[in-house]
């Protein structure tokens, strides 16, 4: 088995872990104890979009190694659909006294995060724009190394640079998941090099889920704010995120040999080829939702079925953001076959 038989799945790997996502920000509905345990850590699902982010931007730079192209593209994909996000969110943030004008001008170019988070829309757009300013250096210095050594030591400086940050917690928060970006190129160029992998390699890979998972949320349960500080409440997860996504790999191909799998399939594949619509309309009914009407309006607004309808929302606007974003770009479209 290749890597590249695997990468096919991407799009079930996120659309797994925007479910995840959404679990993780639901109300405390679950009594079973790892059930528990695994929305608790929920919030990782946004390591294995970084992951995923990660190879498919290997490949693209790898089939056109254009830099402005490559720029054009990415910051076209994201912007528009954020900018309209930003449409709603910073008139909102005026309205409850959670904004200034230097905040809004820091959201609309995705830099807020690194000034002050406090008026931050998000700290996954900002680390992302990062990551695709880094992604063309990082492929060029991932591309000079002969043997494995020199890419897990860069790895290691790129997770020990993040340690510069130790005294701001939320920092921390964005900044270490750079790592499982540059993990997840790594793993496109094994893709690209049309590399087997191993039962070994699988084996141990699946091995390492529980270890890192674990860590991460003995961190998160124990150590308090230290875990910010140290990342430990994330970093120890991105040993889980390649066992993860080659597991449901493993999974996805088993289920498309028969009619229903193939659906769920279809359907999981569907979330994840729109989690970024979906991402982003959700952190906003989240923002709404959560840090507003439950924790400035009504705490007693915390319920299940609340948390239901806020995901229905999500996705409905998931839905109306998509179209949106093909309107806006539908003048280009034109222009360019012309």
């Amino acid at each position: 088995m290749k890597y590249a038989n695997l990468f096919k799945y991407r799009s079930i790997w996120m659309g797994i872990a925007i479910i995840w996502v959404f679990l993780f920000h639901m109300g405390e509905f679950i009594d079973v104890p790892f059930l528990k345990q695994l929305k608790d850590i929920g919030y990782l699902g946004c390591d294995i979009f970084l992951f995923s982010s990660g190879l498919g931007i290997y490949y693209s730079l790898d089939k056109n190694d254009n830099v402005y192209e490559y720029i054009r593209k990415r910051i076209t994909r994201l912007m528009p659909m954020f900018w309209v996000v930003l449409l709603g969110f910073i008139p909102f943030k005026f309205y409850i006294g959670q904004m200034t004008w230097q905040a809004a001008i820091g959201n609309v170019f995705g830099i807020q995060f690194f000034i002050d988070y406090t008026y931050d829309f998000n700290w996954y757009i900002p680390i992302t724009l990062l990551c695709y300013v880094l992604a063309p250096f990082l492929k060029k210095h991932l591309d000079s190394f002969k043997s494995p050594l020199g890419k897990i030591i860069t790895l290691f400086v790129i997770i020990g640079v993040t340690y510069a940050f130790s005294s701001q917690g939320y920092m921390m928060l964005g900044m270490c998941r750079i790592g499982a970006f540059y993990l997840g190129m790594i793993f496109g160029q094994l893709g690209i090099q049309d590399k087997e992998i191993s039962v070994a390699a699988r084996v141990i890979w699946i091995l390492l889920i529980p270890v890192g998972m674990f860590v991460t949320w003995y961190s998160l349960m124990n150590f308090g704010f230290d875990g910010w500080n140290w990342a430990t409440n994330w970093l120890p997860f991105i040993i889980s995120i390649p066992g993860i996504c080659i597991t449901l790999s493993l999974i996805a191909m088993v289920f498309e040999k028969a009619a229903v799998g193939d659906a769920i399939n279809k359907v999981i594949g569907f979330f994840g080829k729109h989690s970024l619509e979906i991402y982003l309309a959700h952190a906003t009914v989240v923002m709404i939702f959560r840090d507003y009407m439950i924790k400035m309006v009504d705490p007693a607004y915390n319920t299940t079925t609340n948390w239901l309808i806020a995901i229905g929302i999500s996705i409905v606007g998931a839905f109306v953001l998509y179209w949106i974003d093909r309107l806006i770009r539908l003048p280009f479209k034109k222009e360019k076959v012309n």
